[in-house]
């Protein structure tokens, strides 16, 4: 991770914490992006949310994060059938929603996601990242520009 700018935390909720603990010395400075859904699979396939109702992942990988840890929650608004089949439509591209406290982890993203393929919409602050989670009401959603900013809000 040396020289990295950024890290996406690709992983399972369930193990999300143990490997920040393990790499935290690693993650100050940089923008920490994570796509996971607090969400668990059991033998019989069974879903279950594994943080109680009402708070986000976002909310919760923030306390994980070290001091100087910049985090967005991005790239996990759509499932991998959907991510593969929207990326780089013309002439409009379709949305990817992230959610960011601070300007510069914003910015940050914001390119990733281009990068990707996708426009990026803010859909606000970490407290909103519930509404990027499986169940949320930005979850799954493939639309442009212009109907992503009258979901959220803006003009």
């Amino acid at each position: 991770m040396q020289g990295a700018g950024a890290v996406v935390l690709a992983l399972r909720f369930t193990v999300l914490k143990g490997v920040i603990d393990q790499i935290a010395d690693k993650l100050a400075d940089k923008l920490v992006v994570v796509p996971s859904n607090p969400l668990s699979t059991d033998a019989q396939g069974n879903v279950s949310r594994l943080l109680p109702e009402g708070q986000s992942s976002g909310k919760a990988v923030a306390g994980w994060l070290p001091e100087g840890a910049r985090l967005a929650m991005a790239f996990g608004t759509l499932s991998a059938d959907l991510f593969e089949a929207s990326g780089n439509r013309s002439p409009e591209p379709a949305v990817l929603f992230y959610a960011a406290d601070d300007d510069r982890a914003g910015e940050e993203v914001e390119r990733l996601i281009r990068m990707a393929g996708f426009g990026p919409v803010k859909a606000g602050g970490i407290e909103q990242s519930g509404r990027l989670e499986v169940g949320g009401d930005l979850h799954d959603l493939v639309v442009g520009p212009a109907e992503a900013r009258s979901l959220i809000g803006g003009a």
